[in-house]
């Protein structure tokens, strides 16, 4: 017996070892393995957000509107008080952060996705105590009389709540399920299928997921976001959804969608040469990307940068916008030590040639397709309005960009019908190969008295070339330095119009702005504020927006790349 039992307990602790290695390797619950690989569009928040800690940061929104959908849609029925109440709860929770969980059932930090199956829209929101939620609609439900049907779609239960009326032709529901810590909400209708439904329901897997794709770390590696949140729009899809009858789900839908109609909008783009140049184009800009850049959150500030791609495959037009790239001086990036800035970069000389090879490109081939035959012929007509405006540019050659930003400033008797300007510091410049050349230039066009300004010579007061009225209390100077002409009033500005001599001319980008909201409202507030004057909500409201933002847009190799960072600080 003895003998017998020696291998049976080899056996059973074998064959344990291997269910528990067979458990260990059993992929982990993934959302991207229900998204369609050819979703058109996609967003996720793929690691966990501090949403309470970044609602906490904001600026108190007591005082803000609230949205009242009754007044929106002219009416009122079971169906919008309903939806009143949800949004409600929701701006209640806003003002109120902690809120979220008693309202909501969310967590302190929650993953979130919305994407669609081909139009079908599907959102999928992560909750600590789905309970919460469920009697949220049942308490709105009583409240309201707008109720739901059980549905079941194989073993996984949903709710629905009709949208359309009983005498609709079409009839939509919203479909609102829970399942692995995720609510889902979605759409039933007629134009989609049982299996789109699965699929959103996570009840079927698509043929391809975007799991299977790697989409997600190839966009964050190819533009340097945060694999934590990647979105993007897929152009080709769309494309492909609108000139086909079934190339993709969304023709498929929109098929379904139209059949009835007297007249398909979309048959005129449908025909095979559309199709082929409608594709040739998308193929050329394929895609929209965009992502986090950079997020620090804790309960007394959050910065969170953002960036969008159109990505291009178009050398043409990509080599001579990033032809068109001018300067952008220092002094403007950031919002750290000013109140607002800007730099819009440019290289004139480049214009013409650019413009020229923009339109040369977007003109040919000649399209057959008729739609894009008249889009060509607008495009042709507008390119020879702005070989103009290139030949006239050729007078500001070696213009590279120009640039301003406001350090300080104080007013007084802003209730009077002329307020008092008490100071100003800041600066305007414009950067350029030669800006003697294009001084001297201006002042053969302009009634500007016989002035010589000497490249890094002395500043010349700008009152001796115009009339600056006196109650402005400014006396800005006028100077060249290096390749830069400014025009500088105040302390810090003196110093960065200085600081310019030395700061070489470059191509580094097309636009930048920045704004530092509590000191460009603190002067204009404060004196409101002395007058004992009343100060509406929204005014007031705007006393707590401790808050700095900067943006730019940029031409890479990758595409048009436009980026921003947002920085909040809560209340104290």
């Amino acid at each position: 017996m003895k003998k017998l039992l020696i291998p049976i307990a080899v056996v059973a602790v074998g064959a344990a070892a291997y269910l528990y290695q067979q458990k260990e390797q059993q992929p982990a619950y993934n959302v991207l393995n229900y998204v369609p690989a050819d979703t058109p569009i996609f967003s996720g928040q793929l690691a966990p957000f501090p949403l309470k800690d970044y609602l906490t940061s904001f600026p108190s929104l007591d005082n803000t509107q609230e949205i009242k959908l009754s007044e929106a849609f002219g009416y009122e029925s079971a169906g919008i008080n309903f939806t009143q109440n949800i949004i409600d709860a929701y701006q209640e929770a806003v003002k109120t952060p902690s809120l979220l969980a008693t309202n909501f059932g969310l967590a302190d930090q929650v993953r979130a996705y919305a994407y669609t199956i081909g139009l079908l829209p599907v959102v999928k929101i992560e909750v600590a105590d789905p309970q919460v939620f469920w009697d949220l609609l049942d308490k709105s439900e009583q409240e309201t009389g707008f109720t739901h049907t059980d549905g079941k779609l194989n073993e996984q239960p949903y709710r629905s709540y009709q949208l359309t009326e009983d005498d609709d032709q079409m009839k939509v529901e919203l479909i609102i399920s829970q399942a692995n810590g995720l609510f889902t909400f979605t759409l039933k209708s007629d134009i989609f299928t049982d299996q789109a439904l699965a699929m959103a329901l996570e009840q079927q897997k698509p043929e391809k997921s975007l799991a299977d794709t790697g989409t997600i770390t190839e966009i964050a590696k190819q533009h340097n976001l945060s694999e934590s949140s990647i979105g993007f729009v897929n152009h080709v899809e769309i494309v492909k959804g609108l000139t086909t009858t079934d190339g993709n789900l969304i023709a498929k839908q929109l098929t379904e969608l139209l059949k009835n109609e007297s007249r398909n909008p979309l048959t005129a783009i449908q025909s095979t040469i559309c199709q082929q140049e409608f594709n040739s184009i998308a193929q050329n800009w394929p895609r929209t990307a965009f992502g986090y850049t950079q997020l620090d959150i804790d309960k007394d500030q959050a910065t969170v940068g953002f960036s969008a791609i159109i990505e291009s495959k178009n050398q043409v037009i990509l080599n001579s916008l990033n032809a068109l790239r001018g300067f952008i001086p220092e002094y403007t990036q950031g919002y750290d030590d000013k109140i607002a800035s800007f730099a819009y970069g440019f290289d004139v000389s480049k214009l013409s040639s650019s413009l020229t090879n923009i339109f040369s490109d977007l003109s040919t081939p000649s399209y057959q397709c008729a739609e894009l035959q008249k889009m060509q012929s607008d495009i042709t007509q507008a390119g020879q309005q702005l070989a103009m405006v290139g030949i006239g540019a050729n007078m500001a050659s070696g213009l590279k960009g120009i640039s301003g930003a406001i350090y300080d400033y104080d007013l007084s008797d802003l209730s009077s019908t002329t307020p008092q300007l008490n100071s100003l510091d800041g600066l305007f410049s414009i950067h350029a190969d030669s800006p003697k050349a294009l001084f001297d230039s201006l002042k053969m066009l302009a009634p500007i008295p016989a002035l010589d300004l000497v490249v890094d010579g002395p500043a010349v007061a700008l009152k001796s070339i115009m009339p600056i009225p006196p109650e402005l209390n400014i006396d800005p100077q006028v100077a060249i330095k290096g390749n830069h002409f400014v025009i500088y009033n105040g302390e810090k500005a003196t110093k960065v119009a200085n600081a310019l001599s030395t700061e070489k001319l470059s191509s580094n980008g097309v636009a930048q702005i920045a704004l530092d909201l509590p000191k460009l409202l603190a002067p204009i507030l404060g004196e409101i504020e002395k007058s004992d004057e009343f100060l509406p909500a929204e005014i007031q409201n705007l006393k707590d927006y401790d808050m700095r933002m900067k943006g730019g847009l940029d031409i890479t190799e990758q595409g048009i790349r436009v980026d921003s960072t947002v920085n909040s600080k809560a209340v104290k």
